[in-house]
């Protein structure tokens, strides 16, 4: 149970409201149930990912507290235009919540002084106030996420790696499937390709919160590698599968079928191995095997050039999908370098 990276995240948050709520108990802080709100909401997936809502959370408190209390003593006490400032600030809050934290954090903190001040009244020293509960809520948050059962973000990343090839050895499969056959499916091969780019979304925002651990096994520049290595693969295989809607001559590819879909394993047989690298802790080297078999393909093709049975148009398709794959071979060079 104890692997289950949800169950852990929930004990950690329930734990940190039980200190946070007896703090509150035996202390009387004049606003301590902000305290106990914020060690609640800045729990994230990962360490390194509440480590920095943390400090986002607290530089925001400051900065954006500081500029709503200086707006609000400034500004007429009007209903309307306080109601205006904290509608606008919802709305603002919950467009930067996934994306944009940081953003987030700032609104929530506008939204936090016009909302009391509508309800009661706003003050520099509830301003204060805020600011020192802000920050032992985020001491209670980090304190228990370093310290019961934490939640490593290179855990996480190493764990959805192997997920993303999976998804891009479907992918693959899938485009294979679309190149042989006009029956195929398109529409699922264009729900592979967006459930790949999510993944990868997901990596990218790990990687983002992998610098504010510390004690990796990995250094955060093999890390990256991989993380680069993946994202062209996906880069190219993703614009195979929107040049395939336009695909209008098979009959060259039918021909050299064998040999396309050994490029594609080839390809995903080095991000295997680039995955196997990582957990094992060794140095990440990129076999030659997707040129070699590049170059096979080449050299098939140009025993078919002089057959006039295929079509100007099934040259340019072929011509098309090898700007694709060329591409990908430099990439993949650049990266064994």
């Amino acid at each position: 149970m104890l692997n289950n990276a949800h169950f852990r995240l929930g004990l950690q948050a329930a734990i940190a409201m039980a200190i946070a709520l007896n703090i509150q108990h035996f202390y009387h802080f004049e606003r301590s149930y902000w305290s106990v709100f914020t060690s609640m909401i800045l729990f994230s997936q990962t360490l390194g990912s509440s480590i920095k809502r943390s400090l986002e959370r607290i530089v925001m408190t400051i900065f954006g507290g500081s500029l709503a209390t200086g707006l609000y003593l400034l500004m007429p006490t009007e209903q309307f235009p306080i109601v205006t400032i904290i509608l606008c600030s919802v709305f603002f809050q919950i467009c930067f919540l996934q994306r944009f934290y940081l953003g987030s954090a700032f609104f929530a903190s506008v939204f936090v002084v016009f909302f009391f001040a509508l309800v009661q009244s706003w003050s520099v020293h509830l301003l204060m106030v805020r600011i020192i509960e802000t920050i032992l809520g985020a001491a209670i948050t980090l304190l228990c996420s370093f310290l019961i059962f934490p939640i490593k973000t290179e855990e996480t990343l190493l764990a959805k790696i192997p997920l993303f090839i999976a998804d891009a050895r479907a992918l693959s499969d899938q485009i294979l499937e679309t190149l042989f056959s006009p029956q195929a499916n398109s529409k699922i091969m264009l729900k592979r390709a967006n459930a790949c780019l999510v993944l990868l979304s997901e990596l990218d925002q790990e990687y983002a919160h992998l610098g504010y651990e510390l004690g990796r096994h990995h250094s955060k520049k093999e890390i990256k590698h991989t993380l680069k290595a993946l994202s062209y693969f996906y880069h190219y295989l993703s614009g195979a599968a929107s040049w395939l809607l336009h695909l209008q001559d098979r009959s060259l590819f039918l021909v050299l079928k064998d040999e396309l879909r050994a490029l594609l394993d080839a390809a995903l047989e080095d991000l295997s191995d680039i995955n196997t690298a990582l957990i094992a802790e060794k140095r990440i080297v990129f076999s030659p095997a997707f040129s070699m078999r590049y170059d096979i393909l080449q050299q098939k093709a140009a025993t078919l050039a002089q057959n006039p049975v295929y079509s100007r148009q099934a040259w340019l398709d072929y011509y098309a999908l090898c700007h694709f794959l060329k591409s990908m071979d430099q990439a993949l060079r650049v990266l064994a370098k």
